[in-house]
């Protein structure tokens, strides 16, 4: 009991609250009246939601996604490995803004596993909640299927792998999202690579496998699979898919539905960047060109170095990380696959945590990113102020990362992202470092 006490009277008044709610309410009491203390608020400060959208998202949430999110307490000698984007969170909401479009607010969840009996991994479960949300959303479940059947394990092996797993590690089968579009939620199904990838197969080819021949489900996407096949080939062992990301939609009436490879890599520089949007110059063109620019003017921004990095510098140099060789260190890019689309869109996803000890820095240094591309909300401080009405003293989320891309149709696409951490620097494992 003195220990207790004595932990409580360290943490902040915001903290305590959250604590004692924790152990006076239910599992879905506690996510409800976090959803309304985050996702409400962060839907009715974008600006785009009428009071009947975001009604509909918070029902939404507690009648399909609170039965998915488990416990409100999580065994704290679990090992946690998690798809890099969303640096390990049990709940995480985003927002997006462009230069052309409104702003859209985002929800995204990993599925937690024990790691014990027939379904050690929690892929059984995976395919049954993932279903569920399709049905619940009235989206399309084909290339979700695919997609299930190409990633997730025979029975030989998940018990092969079960031997190899360290226990107790956390490998998601599944990460979910849904895109809050007017009243409307869109699931997004998200499917890692890596435990198919750990049966001594290249991640590489697991992944552009599984999305050759998708012709009869809708989608093109050999032009693309080509260019890309090429350059993860140039890259080997530098370039990691980590997991392939979908709408789940019907590409034949959904015009915009996406397939996205999500690789990795461990060094996080300007030159990095750079070889990837343009995949080592097989991509080229006024866009691309413009799009590399405009990075460049903002990087020293999302590296927490707000008076700028030298021009003999900025292409080479990697700052160092606060918890370099987490799941969640060097850098991601998706590399979007859309219907119909001859050349692929590249986003960028730089872990702001990683280079910002306090969050109210990450927001500043966003808030700063915004005004340098031209975005309203950075030239009013917008952004800053709703991150921090929304998020600044409840300390339970931070902001993970930034995500940027360029296209001509939207002009700057910047997503913030905003988590629930579930472990912290000691606790975290390295990206590959998951087998014995």
């Amino acid at each position: 009991m003195n220990t207790e006490i004595a932990t409580l009277s360290s943490l902040s008044p915001e903290a305590i609250d959250e604590k004692l709610m924790m152990a006076t309410i239910s599992d879905r009491e506690f996510w409800s009246k976090h959803a309304r203390s985050t996702l409400g608020p962060l839907l009715s400060l974008a600006g785009t939601y009428t009071a009947s959208d975001q009604a509909s998202h918070l029902r939404f949430f507690d009648e399909h996604v609170v039965s998915c999110l488990g416990s409100q307490k999580v065994e704290p000698k679990v090992e946690y490995w998690a798809s890099p984007d969303l640096a390990g969170t049990r709940f995480e909401v985003s927002l997006n803004l462009t230069t052309r479009g409104k702003a859209k607010v985002r929800l995204s969840f990993d599925l937690l596993r024990d790691g014990t009996g027939p379904d050690p991994f929690g892929e059984n479960n995976a395919r049954e909640v993932l279903h569920r949300l399709c049905s619940a959303t009235g989206g399309d479940p084909r290339l979700m299927d695919h997609l299930m059947e190409a990633f997730f394990l025979t029975p030989s092996e998940t018990e092969a792998l079960r031997e190899k797993v360290r226990p107790h590690m956390q490998i998601p089968p599944a990460c979910i999202a849904f895109e809050l579009e007017g009243h409307r939620q869109i699931l997004k199904a998200y499917i890692p690579v890596v435990r198919k990838a750990a049966m001594g197969k290249p991640a590489a080819d697991v992944a552009l496998s599984a999305l050759r021949d998708l012709d009869t489900l809708g989608y093109d996407l050999s032009y693309n699979l080509d260019l890309l096949g090429e350059y993860l080939a140039s890259r080997q062992g530098e370039a990691n898919p980590v997991m392939i990301g979908i709408d789940c939609l019907d590409p034949k009436t959904n015009q915009g539905s996406r397939v996205k490879v999500y690789v990795h890599f461990e060094s996080c520089t300007f030159a990095r960047a750079r070889d990837v949007i343009t995949l080592g110059g097989r991509l080229s063109g006024e866009t691309i060109v413009k799009k590399v620019n405009l990075l460049r003017s903002i990087w020293h921004l999302l590296l927490n170095e707000p008076d700028g990095i030298p021009d003999d510098k900025i292409d080479t140099w990697a700052k160092p990380e606060r918890c370099p060789g987490a799941a969640f260190s060097g850098v991601l890019f998706s590399i979007d696959l859309a219907a119909g689309k001859k050349m692929p869109d590249i986003k960028i996803y730089v872990p702001v945590f990683q280079y910002a000890e306090r969050t109210e820095t990450a927001f500043r240094n966003s808030d700063a990113v915004l005004k340098t591309v031209g975005h309203e909300w950075g030239q009013t401080g917008r952004f800053n102020e709703v991150a921090t009405a929304v998020f600044g003293q409840q300390k339970a989320h931070g902001q993970s990362h930034l995500s940027y891309s360029y296209t001509e149709s939207k002009g700057v696409y910047l997503s913030a992202y905003f988590s629930i951490p579930v472990f912290h620097g000691e606790q975290m494992t390295k990206v590959y470092d998951i087998l014995d």
